[in-house]
């Protein structure tokens, strides 16, 4: 098989027995990656009772894409699917991403994939190498951090081998667990790393082998490799915008930048710093070095925020990847709760200390970033982290997640302000991320059908623009007005953009096209699988009109995989795979009503701009989300999928199961 290794991995934690499957039975249809996650986890829970997320009966995916092991750009990344344990009040299936090294090796032992069903009876670990598995004992790892953990089984299995593990927090069944590669990526938000903990797996270790990828037209894949990585400078987020800086009087502690905003294989973008000898004073003695990308960075905003103590966001994003949490809500989630309900005069003490904030965060526009800074003294903040990472005291209560810690501690009123089905605010115009109308409207989009936050895979919807327009971004190339160029070529709509800054009933015209284009375009990401930030190239700074290269990414599927698929092709490939993912969500209780419940959040809560709509217009909205569901071929009223949209999707025995349970249009 072109692009596949050929087989997928099926191991029962609880019997011990390891099977093989043909990888030949999913794909091309569900394409790899996240669709095929999808797939697998339908095929493993149909015709049975939908498990809990701790269920042994819940499936674990562990998937690669077909452009893994070759050298297309950014192609080195992974996807963890299952049922997501940060989801609030239901854990709904969810997909996570993370780059470095393992997709690559488990390709090259012969899988594309792993699916983990059961519970070890004790603590274990998986051993991959050169078509070989294994569950191995895994108890003189028990309550290691991450850090330990790797270094122990790199010991035991060589430096080169390929892991991912947990930390305390997995153990301990943390909803905001992570999954840390031994490079230093997380599979962060969904909470994946409780799951772990809860079949009681510690890691999965994978040494490569004798497993050649194929790659269908390799000439053509080496010349759209040259061509993409010249263009992914010119028409990405990542080519527009820089990392924020973790030290501002401490540049001397970040001595270079490197390629992989991931560290994915073959990445192209020099989007990472690497701090060499940083001073522990917190966690503990010596010297502290690694890499820091995207929100590891922000760790400061634990801290008081002035520069003597700035040093510790370092020291504080490290602490939190040993222990295995989620820098995402302990930063940008979790900690603008905790100043909310502070400021609000609901919540003075914790830890059993007296809390003393800063009164000026959050950073909401048009504060300046230096007022996020939540107000902990370090110490406090390790305190906190690792209270939450052992259960301890009030840690036991935030380690349940955010939404379910307001609930026992009587604020629930207030962490609709911040969070939506569990996830703290990313890239939605609202806090630190803001964003100008109507691309906030695309947001609610966006948030509207996915099982958790979103925006992790649909960069290009909103943070892209924002960063690439004129009037919006200092420095930025693209006039607004270009935007009617760019939505006419790319989206077959010159109004994908209209309505800035102050034309609402515009704002909310055709953004129903973006939200489902955008959809689309994240499973393509996910399962392909190819950088979630550098793609779709939907705009250019190279080209007369400005139009980027959007359809890059087919292009390397077709040139690993053989097909000859056009952009149309592929969108009802991911079509389909959407389709797939809302099935599962629907058998999990999910409907449009449910879909309408984040809508609180960008009604209530202004963007902040004075000369700008500030609050999501509910009609309008309504009547966006009902062109939505009639495009995506779903009931306007109910949100369940029709028999005619499954059917042309090739998705009958779906059709037939979601009637079977009366939840078919």
């Amino acid at each position: 098989m072109n692009g596949y290794a050929g087989k997928i991995l099926k191991v029962n934690l609880t019997t011990n027995v390891i099977r093989e499957l043909d990888t030949g039975q999913y794909v091309p249809d569900f394409i790899g990656g996240y669709g095929l996650g999808l797939k697998l986890i339908w095929d493993e829970t149909v015709g049975k009772p939908f498990p809990s997320e701790y269920s042994p009966d819940a499936p674990l995916v562990f998937t690669t894409g077909p452009c893994a092991g070759t050298p297309a750009p950014t192609s080195g990344r992974s996807e963890v699917v299952g049922i997501a344990p940060q989801g609030y009040p239901q854990p709904w299936v969810a997909g996570s991403g993370f780059g470095g090294d393992f997709a690559k090796q488990l390709k090259f032992a012969g899988y594309d994939a792993i699916l983990l069903v059961g519970q070890a009876p004790s603590l274990t670990y998986l051993y991959i190498e050169d078509g070989y598995a294994e569950l191995r004992d895994a108890s003189n790892l028990k309550g290691l951090t991450t850090l330990n953990t790797h270094e122990m089984l790199m010991q035991a299995h060589g430096r080169e081998a390929a892991i991912a593990a947990i930390g305390p927090a997995g153990e301990n069944l943390v909803r905001l667990a992570i999954i840390l590669t031994k490079t230093g990526n997380a599979c962060g938000q969904g909470g994946f790393g409780a799951v772990m903990g809860s079949k009681k797996l510690k890691a999965v270790v994978v040494n490569g082998g004798r497993c050649a990828i194929k790659v269908a037209r390799p000439d053509v894949l080496l010349y759209e490799t040259r061509k993409i990585a010249d263009e992914l400078p010119q028409g990405s987020p990542a080519g527009t915008g820089s990392p924020r800086k973790l030290f501002t009087r401490y540049d001397r502690y970040c001595v270079r930048k490197q390629s992989g905003c991931t560290s994915c294989g073959e990445c192209t973008m020099p989007f990472q710093d690497y701090y060499e000898n940083v001073p522990m004073h917190y966690i503990g003695t010596g010297m502290l070095s690694g890499v820091m990308h995207c929100v590891g960075t922000a760790g400061s905003a634990m801290l008081k925020g002035d520069s003597d103590v700035e040093a510790g966001g370092f020291e504080i994003a490290k602490l939190c990847d040993w222990l295995g949490l989620n820098h995402w809500e302990m930063f940008e989630g979790m900690n603008w709760f905790i100043q909310n309900c502070y400021n609000a005069g609901r919540l003075q003490t914790l830890m059993g200390r007296e809390l003393s904030l800063n009164r000026n965060g959050p950073a909401v526009y048009p504060k300046a970033e230096s007022e996020a800074y939540l107000g902990f003294t370090p110490e406090q903040a390790v305190q906190f982290i690792q209270a939450i990472a052992y259960r301890k005291g009030d840690g036991d209560i935030f380690a349940e997640g955010t939404p379910r810690a307001a609930e026992k501690l009587g604020l629930e009123d207030l962490v609709w302000q911040t969070h939506k089905r569990g996830y703290g605010p990313h890239w939605d115009g609202r806090y630190l991320q803001f964003v100008h109308f109507p691309m906030w409207v695309i947001s609610a989009g966006v948030w509207a059908t996915r099982g958790r936050d979103p925006m992790n895979s649909t960069h290009g919807a909103v943070q892209s623009y924002h960063r690439a327009v004129k009037e919006w971004t200092d420095g930025s190339p693209v006039p607004y007005e270009q935007l009617k160029v760019i939505g006419r070529k790319v989206y077959g709509t010159e109004y994908a953009f209209a309505g800035w800054p102050d034309d609402e009933e515009m704002g909310y015209r055709d953004k129903e096209i973006v939200v489902i284009w955008h959809e689309n375009r994240s499973v393509m990401k996910c399962s392909i699988c190819v950088c979630d930030q550098s793609f779709p190239m939907t705009y250019s700074t190279a080209t007369a009109d400005m139009v980027g290269d959007y359809t890059a990414e087919v292009r390397l599927f077709n040139a690993v995989v053989g097909t000859d698929w056009s952009l149309d092709d592929m969108h009802k490939a991911t079509e389909r795979c959407y389709n797939l993912m809302r099935a599962l969500h629907v058998r999990q209780g999910k409907t449009r009503i449910e879909d309408a419940s984040i809508s609180r959040y960008f009604e209530e809560q202004p963007s902040m701009h004075p000369d700008e709509p500030q609050r999501l217009n509910p009609d309008l909205y309504r009547r966006m989300m009902d062109r939505y569901y009639d495009l995506r071929g779903w009931s306007t009223e109910s949100g369940f999928p029709t028999r005619a949209k499954l059917h042309e999707l090739g998705l009958d025995d779906v059709a037939d199961e979601l009637a079977r349970e009366g939840k078919l249009a």
